[in-house]
């Protein structure tokens, strides 16, 4: 993929990450070593509720210290200069898109999750640094979702220059919303992300799907019902006329990408009330 790929990977490491390195296993797979863990790639897919194929996958970080798995989240939560969680992130970014470019479809894309430090402390500028990197893989943005942080306190405005850069850049943006009163839905942002994601599982009442999903659409957005662990969950979803669906009972992330397919029955109600996702 890369000419010169070691001097290349050898760069990267001394000067974008050089705490949390890259480097390539046996079995010609990549896997980031930082602070005595081995972090490593995970793909769950993301499949369209207008024909039940496969279009993206999102990934996952899986980490492993002295031989025992750990949960990731407490890696990302260390203590530590803002500069070392920026470094972290960006390391494990490239690793995903390492892991998953030589396996994935050409129709497929990529979720990457970004950090809220790195949000928080790269001022300006979000996703140029990644950009380089994914141009030395012949990857372009378009095909890379970055999926931003939300938190109750968040700053409006730096969320909206966040999302903006990256947009400006080519890259999509995807967001979870926190619930039917989210500012994200109710008009506060000037901008709202291209994917924007619900959590069926917390809703107080099924009736609350619907109106989040037409929310998102008539907002201009793609909706996305992620965390799908039922076929109720399933139901509901397709009833409220979600665009995408994730979660365990439609595929669990696997170390290589993996097409699944959505019931042509289930996926196939209301397909005409919806158009493909671009």
């Amino acid at each position: 993929m890369i000419a010169d790929a070691p001097r290349w990977l050898r760069g990267l490491n001394e000067t974008v990450f050089p705490e949390a390195a890259l480097a390539v296993e046996a079995d010609g797979s990549f896997v980031a070593r930082f602070r005595r863990r081995v972090l490593s790639s995970a793909y769950q897919p993301v499949l369209s509720t207008v024909d039940g194929n496969t279009v993206a996958h999102s990934a996952r970080v899986r980490c492993d210290f002295e031989e025992q798995v750990e949960d990731p989240a407490g890696v990302f939560a260390l203590s530590g200069p803002d500069a070392l969680v920026v470094q972290l992130d960006r390391s494990a970014r490239t690793l995903h898109a390492l892991n998953y470019y030589p396996k994935a479809r050409a129709t497929w894309r990529l979720f990457l999750r970004v950090q809220a430090r790195l949000v928080e402390s790269v001022g300006r500028g979000h996703g140029r640094v990644f950009e380089g990197i994914l141009g030395r893989l012949g990857v372009p943005t378009k095909d890379v979702v970055i999926e931003l942080p939300r938190h109750a306190n968040e700053d409006l405005e730096l969320y909206a220059r966040a999302l903006l850069s990256y947009r400006s850049l080519g890259y999509r943006v995807a967001s979870e919303s926190l619930g039917p009163d989210d500012p994200l839905l109710l008009g506060r942002y000037e901008v709202i992300p291209d994917i924007v994601a619900v959590d069926p599982r917390p809703l107080p009442d099924p009736a609350v799907l619907p109106r989040l999903v037409g929310q998102i659409r008539q907002r201009g957005a793609t909706a996305l019902v992620h965390r799908i662990e039922t076929f109720e969950h399933v139901r509901q979803a397709i009833t409220a006329g979600a665009d995408l669906l994730q979660g365990f009972l439609l595929g669990l992330p696997a170390r290589h990408p993996e097409a699944a397919r959505l019931d042509a029955e289930v996926s196939g109600r209301d397909a005409a009330a919806r158009e493909p996702v671009a």
